[in-house]
């Protein structure tokens, strides 16, 4: 080898690994990034401005964070008027927009209440709770406006009597920011130096084989994106703090061994053994706490928990070299019988190489140990793979793992 040839080589190793080691920086940054947005709440303290104001965008305060919020008095009346008893009713209508550029999740609202010694009638879109020691009304939102989208606005209200009529004019808002993880702009970054460093692998190798033939040379290529794959498997794997290490790995396994008894080609089981590997990519996206929280998922976490498949469908709706690898990601928790998520596809709607994954990921979810529970033993698994036929699982593919598992061709 010339001393050029020795420097090219040694320049092109450098810059493979210097890439690699920024996108790998960069996949930890993304990481960091979504979980403190997720799990670090906003305080911001707010004057309401003026419902025409907040359409438009004008706040009365600094520091907003882009959240804005308007108070109006869309009606009132007089209850006993002229006499000592005389108070005012109102409605109170409330309206929160959100202008961050982030969805608003786990949000609530204080009031500071100018007149003393209120009474609620009646509220709506949440629950309003009144202090009476400190003259504030909290208020928490209910389900249909939990969760407002970038851009979007929440309303809220309440029907209240007081001796005069108030001015609500100062309010607190606490809440947490979430964004999709196609919004930032490092996952872009991540995804233009994945295909840079691909790119660079690929081109170097092929530089150092290019008097080799061509059968090497498709080989080394298959060991690349082998590797690549099971690479980007640990990582996600790793997420789960140690729980699930090897599961995407053992999940493809499973997955190539239905294919052979399914009569794929070599090519669809070596191709399926690369999706199994990339099934779980959009956990990249799940906050570690919800990962790896030993006890039940609350019905929110839950839900956060089920984007993954969704990010997933995200990451990889650009990877078409390899058919059905969006497919594994994206409906691999759908259910044969329609009940999964998130679209709800049923039977044969269901692509083949979702329905295998499906079942490979639940055989090694019951033979393997979970932070909320321990692994299930043998006579379980084939219980729960019978009596799942036909309703979470293809029948025919539930069949085949069964006897293989009877056949001791496939180990728990």
């Amino acid at each position: 080898m010339t001393n050029s040839s020795y420097r090219k080589d040694r320049v092109g190793g450098i810059v493979i690994v210097a890439v690699f080691v920024a996108l790998v920086m960069g996949m930890l940054g993304l990481w960091t990034k979504i979980r403190h947005d997720v799990n670090t709440p906003i305080e911001i303290h707010l004057l309401t401005s003026d419902p025409k104001q907040a359409a438009d965008g004008e706040v009365n305060s600094e520091n907003t964070e882009g959240i804005v919020i308007s108070a109006d008095i869309s009606k009132h009346w007089q209850n006993n008027p002229d006499t000592p008893l005389q108070t005012y009713g109102a409605q109170y209508d409330l309206v929160v927009y959100d202008n961050s550029g982030y969805d608003l999740v786990n949000w609530s609202v204080v009031l500071n209440i100018p007149e003393r010694n209120i009474t609620l009638d009646s509220y709506w879109n949440g629950e309003w709770v009144y202090d009476k020691q400190s003259d504030i009304i909290m208020f928490t939102p209910d389900d249909r406006i939990e969760t407002i989208t970038a851009g979007d606005y929440g309303t809220f209200g309440a029907i209240m009597i007081s001796r005069e009529l108030m001015d609500i004019t100062e309010v607190t808002f606490t809440g947490s920011r979430y964004k999709p993880i196609t919004k930032y702009w490092l996952f872009w970054l991540i995804l233009i130096l994945f295909v840079v460093w691909i790119t660079s692998v690929v081109a170097y190798i092929l530089y150092l084989n290019r008097e080799k033939n061509h059968r090497r040379i498709a080989e080394k290529l298959n060991n690349v994106i082998d590797q690549t794959m099971r690479t980007f498997a640990n990582f996600i794997d790793t997420k789960d703090k140690g729980d699930t290490k090897g599961h995407s790995s053992r999940v493809a396994y499973y997955s190539q061994k239905i294919a052979e008894k399914l009569g794929m080609s070599e090519e669809e089981i070596r191709d399926i053994g690369y999706i199994g590997l990339m099934h779980d990519c959009g956990k990249l996206a799940t906050p570690g706490g919800i990962l790896g929280k030993p006890g039940k998922l609350s019905a929110e976490e839950f839900n956060v928990m089920r984007f993954h498949t969704t990010n997933g469908g995200k990451i990889l709706d650009d990877f078409t070299e390899i058919k059905g690898i969006k497919d594994g990601a994206l409906y691999h928790h759908e259910r044969y019988d329609g009940k999964g998520y998130m679209e709800g596809l049923k039977g044969e709607e269901i692509p083949l190489v979702a329905r295998i994954i499906g079942v490979a990921d639940a055989l090694d979810a019951m033979s393997h140990d979970r932070c909320y529970r321990k692994h299930l033993d043998r006579e379980t698994i084939l219980s729960e793979l019978e009596t799942n036929k036909g309703t979470q699982f293809d029948p025919k593919i539930a069949q085949i793992v069964i006897d293989m598992i009877n056949s001791g061709e496939i180990f728990v």
